[in-house]
């Protein structure tokens, strides 16, 4: 199970948000880990890279892709919004034969189009079976698909609809809007491109 499934949305948006999970595997190859996520990290670097970090050490906004390198990393996330960059990330990752898992999150058809375009097949598919339960009590719709790109929850509702507000008095543009809410999400997530969008869909601007 991933924290990156429960992200909600139609397809349009959707086609603007790839996750990918690469971690060491404990009792397996965690020893002499190190090197590879600092190749991995450089690897990164080559590519527009809409988010990225971990848990542990950051995101994207309290440390630079660089500063990964240093990081003592079991674990890396990285956010792209274009398949074709995701391809091309994918194809340099696979090359360097690393050794590490790696999961990539996003619409069923189009990972496994990525899959295809690599010459790999899918080895296993995980759904979130969604929210169950007083289902009444969840925020507006809207609010959800951006409050669910955040997979530890630390994106609060009224974050965003306050967010929301400053867009319309003009005081926040949808991009330091987007920004404010993805420096929240401790592990890197968050997909402020797409967060911006759906901000601007929120705040009819």
């Amino acid at each position: 199970m991933t924290h990156t499934l429960h992200r909600r949305g139609d397809v349009k948006s959707l086609k603007e948000d790839y996750v990918v999970v690469i971690m060491a595997s404990k009792g397996i190859n965690v020893e002499g880990s190190q090197e590879k996520f600092h190749k991995l990290w450089d690897i990164c670097s080559h590519y527009d890279v809409v988010n990225f970090g971990n848990v542990t050490d950051g995101n994207k906004y309290n440390r630079s892709l660089e500063g990964f390198k240093k990081c003592q990393t079991l674990i890396a996330q990285v956010v792209f919004k274009e398949k074709e960059t995701l391809i091309k990330f994918l194809r340099e990752l696979k090359e360097a034969n690393l050794g590490l898992s790696t999961v990539v999150s996003g619409l069923y058809d189009e990972v496994k189009e990525c899959c295809a375009n690599l010459g790999t097949k899918v080895h296993t598919v995980e759904h979130s079976l969604g929210v169950h339960g007083e289902t009444k009590k969840l925020p507006p719709e809207d609010i959800l698909e951006v409050t669910t790109m955040c997979g530890h929850s630390l994106v609060a509702p009224n974050l965003v609809g306050a967010m929301v507000e400053e867009v319309k008095k003009g005081k926040k543009t949808l991009e330091s809007a987007a920004d404010e809410l993805a420096r929240h999400c401790a592990c890197g997530i968050f997909n402020p491109y797409r967060a911006a969008q759906l901000l601007k869909k929120i705040a009819g601007a």
